[in-house]
């Protein structure tokens, strides 16, 4: 039995790091790519030792207006996500509290606009912004972005307020407190972890969306856009300028989710409970 239960761990180990090497390997290639020289990242093998150096990241400081697009990038994300959000938790916290006709019909609908492809929803997007003059405009990627996430944040929150039983709101009401006094000071506070969790999906998808950036813009460029116009420059693909570009682009989601690090852990165990049930 002892033997067997070592056996076990010793593949649940080997498992593990099987699926952390898988995991974190490309990561790894990217960031040292991103410090080599043309000719190493070239070779034939690979060179697992090399000289590192800067100059990918100078080239793209030189040849780029790269702090444009990350600060294009920057605004339309955390703008989105901070709509999404204020306009999803108030209309969530409807659903999951209050009933009344055609709920089911709303709730399905918010559902399956989420599940749209993007190639169906993107001409009318690129007509309606074309006859309003907010062509290549962060207010245009903005307010698309907000359109698509909102049915996630939406769903995902209406778990959360589900989960928080009634009795704690009636109490702050018997206290004293109104309908939205108990929503803000009670409701609100106990589903955090869920508005960390979905602020996190919600900016992710924003800060890397390449699609409509690429098709609602021209010269106000998202970043992912930008990087991907790296493969046009020249007739060679810039693939060490290009790792460093994505290393750059990795650091904004890393830091926010760091920041709400506290919550995150908690905030997705809350979404997978609500989804199993």
């Amino acid at each position: 039995m002892a033997r067997r239960n070592v056996l076990k761990k010793i593949l649940a180990c080997l498992f593990i790091a099987f699926f952390l090497v898988i995991l974190y390997f490309p990561i790894y290639w990217l960031v040292t790519m991103s410090f080599k020289q043309r000719v190493d990242i070239m070779s034939v093998p690979p060179k697992w030792a090399f000289q590192p150096t800067w100059s990918n990241y100078i080239w793209l400081l030189e040849h780029y207006n790269l702090q444009n697009a990350i600060l294009n990038s920057i605004v339309v994300s955390l703008s989105a996500t901070f709509i999404s959000l204020l306009l999803g938790i108030p209309a969530a916290y409807v659903l999951a509290r209050f009933q009344f006709s055609h709920k089911s019909d709303v709730e399905f609908w918010i559902a399956t606009t989420r599940m749209l492809p993007p190639v169906v929803v993107i001409i009318p997007f690129y007509f309606i912004w074309m006859s309003l003059h907010l062509l290549d405009t962060r207010t245009s990627l903005t307010v698309t972005y907000l359109v698509i996430n909102l049915p996630l944040i939406i769903w995902l929150m209406m778990g959360f307020f589900r989960s928080i039983p009634r009795e704690m709101e009636e109490a702050a009401q018997v206290d004293g407190a109104t309908k939205l006094g108990s929503f803000l000071r009670v409701a609100v506070p106990l589903s955090l972890p869920g508005v960390a969790a979905s602020s996190i999906l919600s900016f992710i998808f924003n800060w890397n969306e390449f699609f409509f950036a690429f098709v609602l813009t021209s010269t106000n460029r998202t970043l992912p856009v930008e990087i991907a116009s790296f493969m046009a420059v020249g007739l060679e693909v810039k693939y060490g300028e290009m790792a460093a570009a994505g290393v750059i682009a990795s650091i904004p989601s890393i830091l926010f989710a760091i920041l709400a690090r506290r919550y995150i852990v908690s905030g997705f165990r809350g979404i997978a409970g609500f989804t199993s049930k």
